[in-house]
């Protein structure tokens, strides 16, 4: 299992087109507006911005560059802010960023990511007005019910014109127990706050004793949903893999059943695989038909078509 743990689990490394930009799903762009966070995640995937092996392209150095890209791309509907965390930014650049942004029609939304405004909500709520620009969600990466506080709770009713979202990784011997997980979501949605995704922990290096098999990560996540009632429980439990988002769906004759929830081909969305549930980490192999429409899919951007 050890041969798995890579410093760059998703092969993000392919999917930059210039410098702080990635574009590997047809309608979304992932800027890398950050390399610091407010408190280093002992689980981060990409503990390679924090152990000297950060990519070459892995922040945005050319705001002009970047959004000249936005405008050209015309199929692309969102955008996402990470890093890092993208509430560390400098101010310079998220405001020329978000300005320019708000000016391109084709863009619907765009989402924050961030966990400094869990660990200290009164010192990163300075920053959100800032991101006063077309549709904005604030996706919080919490881990557990209780980092739901109060002052988040009035973070969150402070600034209705924003939509708050969480995403959760999965980890073992901090929420890897179904009531845990259901106490998050009531959590959260008493608190104005929708439940988004519950990553499967990318086998990122360093990451060994929080991975949960898939098997375990399935029985987890379904017991909490087994708790919860249809409103508290609309998130999905997913892995961003090198092909794409892949979600998690069941357990049949001691396979995992997988379904393309984001490919990195439009074409590979709702396609159905399967996994060995005791594996951790799952992506397509060669030999899978599937491959063909993920090169033809980077040879198209490659060529800037």
């Amino acid at each position: 299992m050890g041969e798995m743990f890579v410093y760059d689990p998703s092969n993000e490394e392919k999917n930059f087109r210039i410098p702080g930009l990635q574009h590997k799903y047809r309608e979304t762009v992932l800027l890398f507006v950050a390399e610091d966070c407010h408190s280093i995640c002992d689980w981060c995937f990409r503990k390679r911005l924090f152990e000297g092996e950060a990519l070459e392209h892995d922040v945005v150095v050319d705001r002009k560059q970047t959004l000249a890209y936005l405008r050209e791309h015309t199929e692309v509907r969102s955008i996402l802010m990470s890093g890092g965390d993208a509430l560390l930014a400098e101010p310079e650049l998220m405001s020329g960023l978000l300005k320019g942004i708000s000016r391109i029609k084709h863009i619907h939304d765009i989402r924050i990511g961030t966990r400094a405004l869990v660990h200290n909500p009164r010192r990163y709520a300075k920053v959100l007005p800032r991101f006063d620009a077309k549709r904005v969600y604030i996706v919080l990466h919490v881990v557990r019910p209780e980092e739901i506080r109060p002052a988040l709770v009035d973070v969150v009713k402070a600034f209705p014109n924003y939509t708050f979202l969480i995403q959760t990784p999965l980890l073992r011997n901090i929420n890897d127990d179904p009531n845990v997980l259901a106490d998050l979501w009531y959590a959260a949605a008493e608190a104005g706050i929708q439940p988004y995704y519950v990553f499967q922990c990318r086998p990122a290096r360093g990451n060994e004793r929080y991975a949960l098999s898939l098997r375990e990560g399935h029985e987890v996540f379904s017991g909490a949903q087994s708790l919860c009632t249809g409103v508290v429980k609309p998130c999905r439990y997913v892995m961003s893999t090198g092909s794409g988002k892949w979600e998690i769906i069941g357990v049949e004759y001691e396979e995992i059943i997988l379904r393309c929830h984001q490919g990195i081909s439009p074409l590979m969305v709702g396609m159905i695989r399967r996994a060995d549930p005791d594996d951790v980490w799952w992506d397509l192999q060669e030999g899978d038909p599937l491959l063909k429409d993920l090169r033809r899919h980077r040879r198209h951007y490659a060529s800037g078509e």
